[in-house]
């Protein structure tokens, strides 16, 4: 079986994508605009407003991130890869499906306010990655500023406050256990991503060595200037 050429095999998984965050942000858009036309002014339902907008916000950045994206000079190979990063991507989403469990308003509120905090951080994040996003494991451009001076992977670990919120909201063992799949596949697209980024970067390995993987440091020691690679 003859396989297309990487071109054509990047232009699918574009346009795919970008197919498939345009149909998810016109249905959150048209969601949001009911539940504006519904407005009710309080503090509760203009944060939940928020939350819903911020997704939104985020979900047209990946689409545009994907359509303008650079070319891959190195993609992962073998078929984990490709799984974990699909996985790791797209199961949160079917948290959708799961029966709302009813809690408390103080806790829905938090839940609402920490969502709208994992979306803006990574809205940040988008912005700096700009055309070096993709979902597979693939080297486009090494971008060590923004947010990427703190840590070398700070999108994903602004999705696990995403992911945070989304179970606080419906705290069952059905959200749970999706999280916990979740977080464990995105970790493997981290490692797969460390792969791929040492070996198209010769200078990944002094910025992995100054830069901490998740978690800041918050030390006073000078990072990385920003930079292509």
């Amino acid at each position: 079986m003859k396989f297309p050429p990487p071109e054509m095999r990047d232009f699918i998984g574009r346009a795919t994508m970008a197919l498939y965050f345009t149909v998810c942000a016109t249905l959150k858009a048209a969601a949001t605009a009911g539940e504006i036309g519904n407005a009710e002014w309080t503090a509760p339902w203009l944060i939940d407003i928020g939350a819903s907008i911020t997704a939104l916000g985020f979900m047209v950045l990946v689409v545009v991130t994907t359509v303008a994206r650079l070319p891959p000079v190195r993609t992962a190979q073998g078929i984990e890869p490709r799984i974990s990063a699909l996985i790791g991507c797209f199961a949160t989403i079917t948290l959708i499906a799961v029966p709302r469990l009813p809690i408390a308003p103080k806790l829905e509120l938090i839940a609402d306010l920490v969502t709208i905090v994992g979306f803006c951080l990574c809205i940040w994040c988008l912005w700096w990655l700009g055309r070096s996003f993709s979902i597979l494991a693939q080297a486009r451009r090494l971008v060590t500023a923004g947010p990427y001076q703190m840590v070398r992977h700070p999108l994903y670990a602004c999705e696990a406050i995403v992911l945070f919120g989304i179970i606080l909201r419906n705290p069952t063992w059905v959200t749970i256990t999706v999280g916990v799949i979740v977080l464990a596949f995105q970790y493997r697209r981290i490692v797969n991503e460390e792969k791929i980024l040492r070996a198209a970067f010769p200078q990944y390995q002094e910025y992995a060595r100054m830069v901490p993987m998740l978690v800041p440091r918050f030390s006073t020691t000078a990072l990385i200037d920003s930079g292509t690679g």
